[in-house]
């Protein structure tokens, strides 16, 4: 059930943004900006920033626990990740999502691999719209976000981002990837937050800054304090503009 019906727009309005990342160098600056709160104003916004640690369980259970406990208008996740060789994404830039698909649920069999809807078991059950290993965000939010980042001067890159507990560190494996979803890059929470927001019908947007490449593993070539930089000036553009 929705936390904030369609009817209760005062309500909703008075209820935070929270802004969800994985581990604490993610959440710094805007920890900072916050006042070392995690709950406070950004740009005179209610806002509530939340840590969960790393990978799809810890993504789930954290925001599954805020949920229960406080309402929110919606969701951004946000934090580092590695960019497809072929995605058009360089170190540094900043990677918006279309789609949050999980890459790895499925079957790896002699033919290949098969996704849960190879298996004909929906991760998300629905009667007119099961999910399988893909959640699709709100095109029209989005679209207002791209709007939002490119009025301020971010140049951003939409497009799958695909969700893994075991992150490609080849770029054989990366660019399976990048051709099986038409992914854009690849982190480790995305899908697991859109699925809990599926489910509880929260607003979701999932913006990236990019550290790397998905290439052949070579942490000397990774640069995660622009990547840093680049998400969470992304955020602030987001919650200051209401495009999230």
């Amino acid at each position: 059930m929705p936390l904030v019906s369609a009817g209760s727009e005062a309500f909703e309005l008075r209820s935070p943004l929270a802004l969800v990342c994985a581990v604490n160098a993610e959440a710094a600056p805007i920890l900072e900006m916050l006042g070392g709160s995690p709950t406070g104003e950004l740009d005179g916004v209610p806002v509530r920033l939340l840590t969960t640690g790393m990978g799809k369980t810890n993504a789930a259970h954290g925001l599954t626990a805020l949920l229960e406990r406080e309402s929110v208008r919606g969701v951004v996740s946000f934090g580092v990740a590695g960019a497809y060789i072929d995605s058009g994404l360089g170190v540094g830039d900043t990677a918006l999502a279309s789609l949050a698909v999980y890459g790895d649920e499925g079957v790896q069999t002699p033919a290949g691999w098969i996704g849960t809807d190879g298996i004909g078991i929906p991760l998300l059950h629905h009667p007119e719209q099961p999910r399988f290993n893909a959640f699709p965000l709100d095109a029209t939010r989005v679209a207002a976000a791209e709007r939002s980042l490119a009025a301020a001067g971010i140049a951003v890159r939409t497009g799958p981002f695909v969700t893994v507990s075991c992150c490609a560190g080849t770029a054989e494996l990366g660019a399976e990837r990048a051709q099986r979803f038409a992914g854009v890059c690849e982190d480790m929470e995305s899908a697991a937050l859109a699925h809990v927001c599926a489910l509880r019908e929260v607003p979701f947007l999932a913006v990236r800054g990019i550290s790397n490449l998905v290439e052949d593993r070579d942490l000397s070539r990774w640069r995660l304090a622009e990547a840093l930089e680049a998400a969470c000036r992304a955020v602030r553009v987001l919650v200051r503009s209401g495009a999230a």
